[in-house]
Formats: C-alpha cells, structure tokens, sequence
C-alpha cells in the first residue's frame, strides 16, 4: 500500500547571529492511510519542526515532502494544524468559530456550512453553537477546535501536544474524545506529544527521534486493539511493555548527547 505521506531525507537549519543550528538531518518516515502517528524525542529535538515543515509553514534545506506521491506544495489544503491551545476566539460564537477556517479559504458555501453545523451535532455541541468559549469546559472547547479544524476537509490532520494545557483528568477524557472523533472521520493524524503514556493510548505507530540533529531512532507499531478507547487501551497488558521500550531509547539519546 502507498503511504499517503511520505518523509524523505529531510534536513533543516534554523539561521541567527551566533549562526546555524542544525535541527533535522535526514529524516525519513512515512505516514499510511487512516494511520494515527506520534513523535516523541527529547525536548528540543524538533518534533514541532517536522510538523511546521508537513503544514508547509516552512520549507525543508534539502529533502523531500510527498502528499499522495506528490509534492506537498500542490496540497497544502489538505493538511491542517491543531495548535497547543484551542486558539477560539472570544467574540465569535461557537459556531463562528467553526467557520473561521471556511472564511479564511474563502470556501463558506451554503453546502460546508450545513456540514460544519452537522459536524458541531454529531459530536454533542450543537446545543452550544450559540454560546462563546468561556462558556464551554476546557475539554468541549478541544472538541470544538478539532471540529474547526475538520471542517476544511484535510486529509492530514497534524496535533502539536493538543492536551497541554488540561488537567490530568480532563485530558484523559479529551483523549477519548479526540481518538473517537479521528477514527468516526477517518482522518490520518500526527500527534506531537511529549507524554509516552498519551501516544502509546493513541497511536498506531509511534516514531522514536534522537537529539539533534534528528533522525528517526526507531519506529515502533502499537499492537493494541484499535477499537479500544485510549482510557481502556491504558489497561492492555502490552501497555507496559512499550512503555519501557520508548522509555529507554528516549533515555539512550540523552545519554548519547
């Protein structure tokens, strides 16, 4: 089967007065259809670099970015970031909200809206299209940012570290959330996360970094039933063991440093 994101080579530098840092060198890994992937490494290794650089926020120094066999530069419109904190604003209702990213690619036909109505329904906020986000709890304005993001109709979804800034019980319930929501839509995601517990529950496949400059260490597949929820995927009796696995080679590239 074809990934339908493919990561080849890639190296990128960041430039200032004191000179150059290299960030990633030679970076590969591919992303398969409906896939949910997640990247761990050491702070500072560049798992939001790799994600600016698939939104084509940035463009690599050499390397390659392929979207369905094709540059990424010919798709940008179907990959969408999901930053740390839900981003709404406050003087726009929940369902202005929603529409921001429509009226931005100035793509709110009668048709997207209703779909993005729908969508606000499907997943328990239709009641709440009205109210503005310091009416809603921390996880119901998560979903909602999740349900802005989805009504551009990416086929790559990019989460960088979406739960940060929710409380512990909060964030497990946000995780079942987002996880159900993902799957329904059959999106591909990419989740940065620095919590190995969060993407073991998640993901499908996990992508190991090193220190910089980055490099894939190791990719490791999650063999936990999928139709699990994150919460009951915490459970599982190989949780455990991967666990330990990230865990040591995180701490071989610090050690490595």
């Amino acid at each position: 089967m074809q990934p339908i994101l493919d990561l080849k080579d890639l190296t990128f530098s960041y430039h200032s007065k004191e000179g150059e840092t290299k960030a990633l060198q030679n970076l590969t890994f591919s992303v398969d259809q409906g896939d949910f992937v997640g990247l761990v490494g050491p702070s500072g290794c560049g798992k939001t670099t790799i994600l600016n650089l698939i939104a084509g926020i940035i463009s690599p120094a050499s390397g390659s970015i392929l979207l369905n066999s094709q540059p990424l530069n010919l798709s940008l419109d179907k990959v969408a970031l999901m930053p740390q904190r839900d981003q709404l604003f406050e003087w726009r209702t929940i369902e202005r909200n929603i529409m921001l990213g429509l009226e931005i690619r100035k793509t709110k036909t009668k048709q997207n809206k209703e779909m993005a109505l729908a969508l606000l329904k499907k997943y328990g906020l239709g009641d709440f299209a009205k109210m503005h986000p310091s009416q809603l709890s921390g996880g119901m304005k998560q979903r909602a940012a999740l349900i802005r993001t989805l009504v551009t109709q990416p086929e790559i979804l990019l989460l960088d570290e979406p739960f940060s800034a929710l409380d512990f019980q909060t964030r497990l319930n946000v995780c079942n959330d987002v996880y159900s929501i993902i799957k329904q839509e059959q999106k591909t995601a990419i989740l940065v996360s620095h919590d190995i517990s969060e993407c073991i529950s998640l993901c499908d496949k996990i992508v190991v970094l090193s220190n910089r400059p980055t490099t894939v260490k190791e990719e490791i597949i999650i063999e936990i039933d999928k139709s699990l929820t994150p919460l009951k995927r915490r459970e599982h009796k190989l949780f455990a063991g991967y666990f330990e696995k990230i865990w040591s080679l995180l701490e071989e590239k610090e050690n490595d440093g």
